[in-house]
């Protein structure tokens, strides 16, 4: 018997998806992942809306590990993105191995003392002539998204947020790339403080994001953000005890969130669009004594695109449930529920 021939990639962590429309209904044409990612599609509650979830085998990404996912939304198609909880990062398998290492050393017996023990080895008199090897880098676990949007095409990426675990590294670098002004986009990129349940705010190694959009050709965002534990730092800003470089720069805000949202006009997301950018316009008249410290606990800021047809918004809160709600409720709500309809607006950010 012939074998089937498969196109898929078997490149670990790279993943495939082709949306596309047929008969009022958006279908995937092509879904391919490889170990460790992995893509669940589900029916979507609205029409021209295909839905799938991305998350990973053992529910985090592990140090050194590069998610890779292509994306295309052809013509007419609508695709929402979505994650099933917080993607995890794992802390460095440096830490990992000096932390197996130290236990066990306490587990191991006391050594007994012999005559040749206390003799020095020839590997120790040849070490001391060796010049030290330098500190290996350790891989940050990397998450890649390339995305194509054609004509009058819709991609919704919103994942639940990043939660760095302590000691671990992430990189995030995402290019959309949408057709004409007829393309839409709706990206939320954001990330926690840490498992604040096991006492670890602030104590990744290294997080930075990178969020590329481009429209027929022309840049219309590049925005990055980079949190560096870095050692010429923990000398300008106050810490406590093993706290990083950067804590004190963020602190009491345990949470930060880029939204962009590009609609086409007359379109649904129009409606959030123009929400967002009528809220800011309030916030900004309203004198800061007549703000609460209710209004305190979630910042945020708006940046007009594309002549007022997109935004980007920047948002800090001192709970991931507050910058939740405010990206979907204040932000969101009143142009997707247009397009992903009531049923599948309330998975959304769940």
């Amino acid at each position: 018997m012939k074998r089937f021939e498969t196109t898929a990639e078997n490149e670990p962590g790279k993943g495939i998806v082709v949306c596309s429309c047929y008969n009022e209904r958006s279908k995937f044409e092509r879904i391919h992942a490889q170990y460790p990612l992995k893509f669940i599609p589900t029916m979507g509650h609205a029409d021209r809306l295909a839905v799938v979830y991305m998350l990973s085998y053992g529910g985090g990404v592990i140090s050194g590990d590069t998610f890779s996912i292509d994306m295309t939304i052809n013509t007419d198609a609508v695709l929402l993105l979505m994650t099933q909880g917080n993607t995890k990062i794992f802390k460095d398998r440096v830490h990992q191995r000096l932390w197996l290492a130290s236990l066990q050393q306490q587990q191991s017996s006391a050594p007994t003392i012999s005559f040749s023990s206390l003799l020095p080895s020839l590997d120790t008199i040849t070490g001391l002539f060796k010049t030290p090897e330098p500190p290996k880098k350790v891989a940050p676990s990397v998450q890649i998204i390339n995305s194509v949007v054609a004509a009058q095409a819709t991609l919704l990426v919103i994942p639940d947020p990043v939660t760095c675990f302590r000691d671990s590294s992430f990189q995030s670098k995402q290019l959309f790339e949408l057709q004409d002004d007829s393309s839409q986009l709706v990206l939320l990129d954001w990330f926690t403080s840490g498992r604040i349940t096991r006492g670890e705010s602030w104590s990744f190694r290294h997080y930075s994001s990178r969020i590329d959009v481009k429209i027929a050709g022309n840049w219309v965002i590049k925005d990055a953000m980079v949190l560096e534990d870095e050692e010429y730092m923990k000398g300008f800003y106050p810490r406590a005890g093993d706290e990083t470089a950067y804590a004190a720069r963020l602190k009491p805000y345990l949470c930060f969130a880029t939204l962009v949202v590009i609609a086409k006009s007359g379109g649904s997301l129009m409606k959030s669009v123009d929400r967002i950018q009528r809220k800011s316009e309030e916030m900004r008249l309203l004198p800061l004594t007549l703000k609460s410290d209710e209004d305190r606990k979630v910042l945020w800021s708006v940046s007009p695109i594309l002549k007022g047809r997109g935004v980007l918004v920047r948002v800090a809160g001192m709970t991931t449930e507050q910058v939740r709600d405010f990206v979907k409720l204040e932000c969101l709500k009143e142009g997707l529920l247009g397009i992903i309809g009531d049923g599948m607006f309330s998975k959304v950010l769940a």
